[in-house]
């Protein structure tokens, strides 16, 4: 799908890494996001009509930009275009083709804004209107480069892979649109084996690629971050940011705060040690703020960190690798005896005591299926 400053020539790199991530709720992404690749097919000469039914999407949704359709539906439907179309490269020459007519409300702050890393600031700040996955997260190494990091659920499959190509596909074109076309980017690396469309990586990103590494990631000079980019403009910056502040709000009201901490949780973006500032300045509210919602759904930090650290365990003590010492200490107990006492008290039993009734059945379901 995924964003410090010294002016010098260090490598800037863009990196999306491979986590374990669970889900609370579905991802969903911007129909502003998706329509482009559908406009891209019929520009193509193809009927996608039958792709979208295919999928399993409601066309009435892809009438409102500002809608939002699961991710899984989503991959569903690319899959349907490639075969529509005959593009393994869909995304790649999608995300090529984008113009700026068809950018949403955030895209078009993005290139209003005086400094890329002042773009990149506002990217992860308002990420929602993209999409409801983890935003890209930013850091400066110790070798002197930045990274952006997107965080990645799992291995990508092959259905998958045509929104990652579209992901980095549209930010190699933003990157060139923002900072000129003398702008270039030193390599890009996959994660995956290369596909049968190898060439076309080249062909669409102009950037020599890599395959089978440890992350999806581009990398280029750091002095493009402070430059002052030739389409800002101050004024009409602030103008959107205002609205675009709104939308995310609307966006975000949407869930329950307690709902979107979870989310966070399972998305590595909280720690199961974040304190209350921590957590209230991932949102962009205040500590009070923070417990006043809590409060008004029931609930507070504590108890969302307990719970999530609960639901952890549950799904470490199902991997016989691990001690429950082992597992106590990764999810931030002071030792096994506080998450004895804790996960008796939620869930009635011991953690020994769990793994053994699921390993037990986990043991029984097989010999039935055999």
């Amino acid at each position: 799908m995924c964003i410090f400053i010294i002016r010098t020539e260090i490598p800037f790199k863009i990196t999306i890494t491979k986590e374990r991530i669970s889900t609370v709720t579905s991802d969903c992404i911007s129909v502003s996001l998706i329509n482009p690749v559908i406009s891209h097919v019929k520009a193509l000469g193809f009927d996608t009509a039958s792709a979208v039914t295919q999928a399993g999407i409601n066309p009435d949704l892809l009438l409102d930009p500002d809608n939002r359709i699961t991710v899984a539906k989503v991959d569903a439907l690319f899959q349907e275009l490639v075969k529509v179309s005959g593009k393994s490269d869909l995304g790649l020459s999608a995300g090529a083709s984008l113009e700026a007519r068809s950018y949403n409300l955030l895209q078009h702050l993005l290139l209003c804004c005086s400094t890329l890393g002042e773009a990149l600031v506002f990217l992860n700040r308002y990420y929602i209107l993209f999409s409801d996955e983890a935003p890209p997260t930013f850091s400066r190494k110790g070798d002197g480069s930045v990274k952006i990091t997107f965080p990645i659920n799992q291995d990508i499959d092959e259905q998958q892979r045509v929104r990652l190509d579209l992901m980095m596909s549209v930010m190699c074109h933003w990157l060139r649109q923002v900072c000129g076309r003398e702008f270039k980017l030193t390599q890009l690396l996959f994660p995956f084996s290369a596909p049968s469309y190898e060439t076309s990586y080249e062909r669409w990103l102009h950037t020599p690629v890599r395959f089978n590494c440890q992350e999806v990631s581009a990398v280029f000079p750091a002095f493009w971050l402070d430059k002052q980019l030739h389409q800002a403009n101050p004024h009409i910056m602030n103008m959107i940011k205002t609205e675009v502040k709104n939308l995310a709000e609307k966006i975000n009201n949407r869930a329950l705060l307690s709902d979107r901490i979870r989310q966070a949780i399972v998305q590595n973006r909280i720690e199961f040690s974040a304190t209350q500032k921590e957590v209230a300045e991932l949102f962009h509210i205040s500590s009070r703020t923070l417990n006043r919602h809590l409060q008004q759904e029931g609930t507070s930090l504590k108890s969302i960190l307990t719970h999530s650290r609960i639901e952890e365990a549950k799904s470490l003590l199902m991997d016989n690798k691990q001690s429950i010492e082992q597992i106590a200490m990764k999810i931030g107990f002071s030792g096994r005896r506080t998450l004895d006492r804790i996960f008796i008290k939620y869930v009635g039993m011991s953690p020994a005591q769990y793994r053994s009734n699921r390993t037990h059945e986990a043991h029984v379901s097989s010999t039935e299926v055999a």
